[in-house]
């Protein structure tokens, strides 16, 4: 017997008996329940009773399909290199990027960037009501802009409030223009353009901010994708302010990391669940729903290589930001480093949101 070659022809034909299976089971569930309504001669309590177990059996081989297909697009489908998840990627899926977040997180994500920006600036919006001067805020792989958003209605809300009149700004940088450009839109629709300002740029070169500037900085989703990690958290602890801890800044963190990451092997029934959704669900469904299978395979491969929490908090503290002064008495070395204040386990272990505040170092050598 001939050993069956499979060809890119081979591969498309595949992609479209599946994709086939999908639309076919779907109208054959919606045909059903029409004919079931129809023919219904039965009370409304029990027909009610019957339509409740007709869709809970018709969802029934949907986990499967999505698995088949999941499988079938690592086979199929060149898997993408460790650095695709730069801007040229995003600018593919930026249109749909937002529908298809809601769409394979549930509709949970706004809710987790709620979390995070409460975490940043305070329960009560301490960042802004404490602070005697100008708050200038850094959302770095800002995408669409939702946590800068969020952060500049934040600032809206807590900076009238505050004890002396300040100014507050917030900035962010997304390496993706098409990204951008709906992130634009969605800040004029929230009329947050005199806060919020959009722009080209990444985490691991923030030249055009000055030291020490930064009052916070946060990144949701986006550290994963950036290769070199350490050099992007060095710039970061160069621009955010330092000190505050001296004097008596209460417990907000300057620094503020949410990512995902697959549950362990000890997570339980729901983390085994949570990371089957990831290793299955995702891919299939963003490939079905972005019509990007490639950019969606990378977004599980990225996830499933992430550090684990224990793992990325060693990642954290473990960064030594070289800064060099002499002094009299010898040479200084001062090297800038983070202290990791608390993990936020969200969605059962899948969405950590990691709590940092920088720090210095210093080092005299005679």
């Amino acid at each position: 017997m001939r050993p069956l070659v499979v060809t890119a022809r081979n591969k498309s034909i595949e992609q479209k008996i599946i994709v086939c299976l999908f639309h076919r089971y779907a109208t054959l569930v919606m045909s059903t329940n029409n004919n079931n309504k129809m023919c219904s001669s039965k009370s409304s309590k029990a027909s009610s009773i019957s339509s409740s177990w007709f869709y809970f059996i018709a969802i029934l081989p949907l986990p499967l399909l999505l698995i088949l297909y999941s499988q079938l697009l690592r086979s199929t489908i060149a898997p993408p290199p460790s650095d695709h998840g730069t801007g040229s990627m995003f600018d593919i899926i930026a249109t749909r990027y937002d529908f298809i977040n809601r769409a394979l997180a549930l509709n949970l994500d706004m809710g987790w960037r709620h979390r995070l920006v409460a975490e940043v600036v305070g329960s009560n919006g301490e960042l802004f009501t404490k602070s005697q001067e100008d708050v200038k805020l850094l959302d770095l792989a800002t995408g669409t802009a939702d946590v800068a958003i969020l952060l500049g209605k934040a600032a809206a809300k807590y900076s009238s409030s505050s004890a002396i009149t300040i100014n507050s700004a917030v900035l962010g940088l997304d390496p993706s223009q098409n990204m951008l450009n709906v992130g634009k839109t969605k800040v004029q629709e929230s009329d947050l353009a005199n806060i919020v300002t959009l722009e080209l740029g990444d985490a691991r070169k923030l030249n055009a901010l000055q030291d020490d500037t930064i009052d916070a900085a946060t990144m949701s989703f986006g550290i994963r994708n950036v290769p070199e990690k350490e050099q992007a958290l060095c710039e970061i602890n160069r621009v955010l302010k330092k000190g505050r801890m001296d004097k008596g800044w209460p417990a907000s963190p300057q620094l503020a990391i949410m990512e995902f990451s697959e549950p362990g092997d000890d997570s339980g029934v729901m983390g085994s669940m949570a990371r089957a959704f990831i290793r299955h669900v995702i891919p299939s469904m963003g490939a079905l729903l972005s019509g990007a299978p490639r950019e969606y395979m990378h977004l599980q491969k990225s996830i499933q290589e992430f550090p684990s929490p224990p793992e990325f908090v060693k990642l954290i503290e473990g960064v030594k930001c070289p800064i060099k002064s002499t002094e009299d008495d010898g040479e200084v070395q001062i090297f800038g480093r983070f202290r990791v204040k608390e993990v936020v386990n969200l969605n059962f272990g899948s969405v950590q949101i990691y709590l940092a505040t920088p720090y210095l170092n210093k080092y005299v050598t005679e």
